[in-house]
């Protein structure tokens, strides 16, 4: 049996068809989204998980979502990051804050400005991390790296060397990949370096629909499998 999962990712799918479903709007999904990072990072703690990744928000969906459901997401995150920053069990259980991607190119100034501060007031944490992808495509994340790579005129390029230049840089290979919403598949190269050697576990519930028993089952199957690591 494979120890508890040193790094867990999550793809959140669902938010918006869960909405469609109950004919509400987008924003109602999102908001009991947000309910379900709650639910599963309280379980994740309690596990002793070290580092959760969620995937809150594309760099896709930036572009194709309309303008009013953007700004609706806009001002969920500024309330959340503003929450989170003063949320006891943040503080309690020692979780470092981390957001990655281009959020600051991205969003708005306020939004920045919210993030910024639940960032820095968990920067002396150590025990967890909490990382949240937003403004985040895995094929801009490697674009990225490369770019990186190529203006430092490196002369060899080794594994250490592209994971040094990655958002990612600072976080372990994730061992658990989760994805919910019911369509077994990667997206845009979700962390694609990192999840090289993931095991992965797909859920038929759309994300609003996920309980942390669920994030519980997804982890003792986990522990059920052997990691071959291509072998």
């Amino acid at each position: 049996m494979l120890e508890i999962p040193d790094h867990v990712a999550i793809i959140m799918d669902g938010n918006r068809r869960w909405a469609d479903d109950r004919s509400l709007s987008p924003l109602k999904g999102h908001e009991k989204g947000e309910d379900t990072v709650e639910e599963v990072l309280e379980e994740a703690l309690d596990f002793g998980i070290k580092y959760i990744t969620f995937w809150a928000l594309s760099l896709d969906n930036m572009e194709k979502r309309s303008e009013q459901e953007i700004k609706s997401l806009m001002d969920l995150f500024e309330r959340n990051f503003e929450r989170i920053r003063k949320d006891d069990r943040i503080h309690d259980n020692e979780v470092r804050i981390n957001v990655l991607g281009k959020w600051k190119e991205t969003l708005p100034s306020r939004v920045v400005e919210s993030i910024t501060k639940a960032i820095r007031s968990t920067n002396g944490y150590s025990k967890h991390h909490l990382n949240l992808l937003i403004a985040y495509s895995g094929k801009d994340e490697m674009l990225h790296a490369i770019k990186n790579i190529v203006n430092k005129e490196e002369d060899t390029v080794t594994p250490d060397i592209i994971k040094d230049n990655l958002f990612t840089s600072d976080l372990p290979e994730v061992d658990l990949m989760i994805r919910t919403g019911g369509e077994p598949h990667n997206s845009t190269g979700f962390m694609m370096w990192d999840t090289a050697n993931s095991q992965y576990y797909f859920s038929e519930k759309l994300w609003p629909e996920f309980t942390s028993e669920d994030f519980r089952e997804a982890v003792d199957d986990y522990r059920k499998r052997e990691r071959r690591f291509g072998k």
